[in-house]
């Protein structure tokens, strides 16, 4: 016991020395594990502040990207609205050249169909028709007048085509147009088509009208055959059964 005394002694070891050094160690012990903690959270803070500059990069990069098609599509609309404009003024010199035109080829075609009674036929600017009688619009006309003055019009912009094509055309397919047509009209309507031989070779009329037969070069029938429960086509005769016909006027 002497002798650790003695060793003591030499140490000059105090319980306050020690007492404070391991205070000191316990605190430094402590702000050393607070400071390792700071650093996790500031390296992830670095990590997501890193993340953050990158999607702000592409976030440019995207916006960058975006801007360039907006511009692209600018000029895009630009151009149709540029296109648009000369359309329309395209549209309008047209309608000017050609409506008064094709107002007079159809009321010729009119005069001829109702015998004079109608001798113009007028288009708005949407190419609505409508009939005059003496010079006066005629507001109301009934059904048959209607179709008549829509025939013409039909031929009108058809003779217009062919006439602007330079030559003449080989076929005018019509369908159904004698319908709701008295025996005049139709009469008139066959001998108008006749007409029409110097601009269109041939002209078919599809019609379920037996009378208009006797006017026209050469008749083929389509009739419904119940027994065989398929349509039969034909050369017909008068007195023949009764079924679509396919009349031609001009060349086979």
């Amino acid at each position: 016991a002497a002798a650790l005394s003695a060793r003591r002694a030499v140490l000059s070891f105090s319980e306050q020395s020690y007492a404070e050094l391991r205070a000191t160690h316990d605190a430094a012990a402590t702000e050393l594990r607070s400071a390792e903690l700071d650093a996790v959270a500031a390296s992830g803070e670095a990590s997501a502040a890193q993340a953050s500059v990158a999607r702000a990069e592409q976030a440019r990069a995207e916006v960058a990207q975006a801007r360039g098609k907006l511009d692209a599509l600018d000029r895009q609309k630009r151009l149709h609205d540029e296109l648009d404009r000369a359309y329309t003024d395209l549209r309008t010199d047209l309608n000017v050249q050609l409506r008064p035109e094709m107002s007079e080829l159809a009321s010729a075609f009119l005069t001829e169909l109702t015998d004079a009674r109608y001798d113009e036929l007028e288009l708005d600017d949407s190419y609505n028709l409508t009939v005059l009688e003496d010079g006066v619009p005629k507001p109301v006309i009934s059904g048959g007048e209607q179709d008549v003055a829509n025939l013409c019009l039909r031929l009108a912009i058809s003779q217009m085509i062919a006439e602007r094509a330079g030559q003449s055309f080989s076929l005018l397919i019509l369908d159904e147009v004698f319908g709701s047509l008295d025996e005049s009209r139709r009469q008139n309507v066959v001998e108008l088509l006749r007409g029409l031989g110097d601009r269109f070779e041939q002209v078919i009329l599809i019609t379920h009208v037996e009378q208009v037969r006797e006017g026209l070069d050469r008749v083929i029938s389509v009739r419904y055959d119940e027994e065989t429960g398929c349509s039969v086509v034909g050369q017909t005769e008068a007195g023949a059964p009764e079924g679509e016909l396919l009349a031609s006027l001009g060349a086979a």
